[in-house]
């Protein structure tokens, strides 16, 4: 494009020659001038009809492009569909797919070393209320498989190996999304008496079970064979509220016998959940359980408890930070035959999450024996747990319990646990 400038140059150049052409008329300064204007005119003219075809490139140019994307874009959809297409031409059978229909299988180790201050049996042999020290112990090998058998019920197996031989910890199915808001359950199971005594060995927050649930239920826990109802209620004083009724066969002789013609166990727990805020949670809950206590069953043993949860976690730091306190009370009375023994004890537990890897926990014990009130144990423990990954962790912890009718113990434990497969060590 022409400068205007320029052009008035080359104009004032050329201009001696248009007035030689026109040698018959008179140029005057309004004639020049405007000859000039329309000059300018057509620059101007020329000016846009360039930028209309400059505008009208591009354009031509973004289409092309758009087209050439919208090409592809059908090109790759239509392979898909051609692939898909051929996959399901070829595997329509389904012949393929019969691993999916194998359970989820998980094999866990909990190993472990124990030294005690303590020379008597009660505490150095392993028993039902002791895990035992002096020695390096395999505490279990535990083999479980879950599957969900059809859209409406799965199955859950728990198999132990330890010290003792081969035992079965869990075994049941449950019957999901019933009326009236209703989970069944049928097999061998642990019971939903408060919080830790559905919770197996490896998932513990500390070493071993509080000194109340082991002297009311063994370290085994309550559990026996039978059927559970657990029942999702109406929202009533609580977020949350649920229902367990379950009666089972068994017993380990603490509280209610394993003989008998019948020795069936009666439980309920009653569950009232709140959130108190995104990063909060609270919850207590009510316990109850009867069942015999001698093999003629003539006597009866009934336990309530209470067990209240408090939860902090926040949301975006979860991983790094969280606190958890846990606490239950425990009453027994144990008829006899001319007499009623009470007996009560109690736990209160708070685990801190340090970092990603690292968490400190600490606890209080008292109890009294259900078969004798004046036998009493109270203690504590402090344990520190390192995550090497979700699937090992180590824990170091020291554990002291005083005793009215045997030797003090102070315990150092060290315990190694690992797990292969989906069922890792979440809170069961």
């Amino acid at each position: 494009m022409i400068h205007r400038k320029v052009f008035f140059c080359i104009l004032l150049l050329i201009l001696p020659f248009l007035v030689y052409g026109q040698a018959q008329e008179d140029v005057t300064e309004e004639k020049l001038i405007e000859l000039l204007k329309d000059q300018n005119v057509k620059i101007e003219e020329l000016e846009k009809l360039i930028h209309d075809l400059k505008a009208k490139i591009e354009k031509a140019e973004q289409e092309d492009e758009m087209q050439k994307l919208l090409e592809e874009a059908q090109k790759l959809a239509s392979q898909k569909k051609e692939t898909k297409a051929t996959l399901d031409r070829k595997f329509h059978s389904g012949l393929r797919q019969q691993s999916a229909l194998n359970p989820n299988i998980s094999l866990s180790g909990d190993y472990y070393f124990a030294y005690g201050t303590s020379e008597s049996d009660y505490n150095r042999l392993p028993s039902e209320e002791s895990w035992g020290t002096g020695q390096m112990f395999l505490r279990e090998m535990e083999l479980g498989m879950q599957s969900a058998l059809d859209p409406f019920s799965r199955a859950k197996v728990f198999i132990s190996f330890g010290r003792e031989g081969v035992s079965l910890e869990e075994g049941y199915m449950q019957w999901l999304n019933l009326p009236l808001n209703m989970n069944l359950k049928m097999g061998e199971f642990k019971t939903q008496f408060g919080k830790l005594n559905r919770y197996h060995d490896h998932a513990l927050p500390q070493f071993e079970r509080p000194l109340v649930l082991t002297n009311f239920f063994g370290l085994t826990s309550l559990k026996g064979f039978g059927v559970s109802a657990n029942f999702l209620l109406p929202s009533m004083t609580a977020d949350v509220n649920e229902l367990d009724l379950e009666v089972v066969t068994g017993g380990v002789d603490h509280s209610f016998t394993s003989e008998g013609k019948h020795n069936l166990i009666y439980v309920t727990h009653f569950k009232n959940y709140y959130d108190i805020n995104r990063s909060t949670y609270f919850e207590f809950g009510f316990s109850g359980a009867t069942g015999h206590n001698d093999q003629e069953e003539m006597y009866r043993s009934f336990i309530g408890g209470l067990d209240l949860t408090l939860r902090w976690a926040p949301p975006d730091r979860a991983k790094y930070r969280g606190i958890e306190w846990r606490t239950e009370f425990l009453y027994s009375r144990r008829n006899a035959l001319d007499n009623h023994i009470n007996a009560w004890g109690f736990f209160s537990s708070i685990q801190c999450r340090l970092n990603a890897r690292w968490l400190m926990s600490a606890r209080l014990d008292y109890s009294q024996l259900p078969w004798d009130s004046d036998l009493e144990e109270k203690g504590g423990a402090i344990c520190f747990d390192f995550w090497q990954s979700e699937f090992v962790f180590v824990r170091f912890q020291y554990t002291y319990i005083n005793r009215n009718f045997d030797e003090n113990d102070s315990r150092f434990i060290f315990q190694t646990n690992w797990a292969m497969g989906p069922h890792k060590h979440e809170a069961y």
